[in-house]
């Protein structure tokens, strides 16, 4: 008899897709990133990365700019209500990003 512990699963957590300058990620929560927003409202850019998270073997690099959460825009967002919808995705939470070429 065998039995499949599925508490150990995981979803793979490296997928992107870049069109151009934007880049779409699907990455598995805990993401592994830090947001910072200056102003309100304002661009949220990625300020750091764990070199181990789920979001930085995604490719999310630091000095991306969050466009979107789960195919909402969130360009008009304040850096709370963003965090708390990504708090509230699913386990898996689909990202989009600009990424500036230099």
């Amino acid at each position: 008899q065998r039995v499949l512990d599925t508490n150990n699963l995981k979803v793979s957590s490296g997928f992107s897709f870049s069109d151009g300058e934007q880049v779409l990620v699907s990455a598995q929560r805990p993401l592994g990133m830090v947001l910072e927003q200056e102003d309100t409202p304002g661009e949220i850019v990625v300020a750091s990365l764990d070199s181990n998270g789920s979001a930085a073997d995604a490719g999310v690099r630091v000095g991306d700019v969050l466009l979107a959460v789960q195919n909402a825009s969130v360009q008009n967002a304040s850096l709370d209500e963003v965090l708390t919808f990504i708090a509230n995705a699913p386990r898996v939470v689909n990202l989009r990003f600009l990424r500036n070429s230099n």
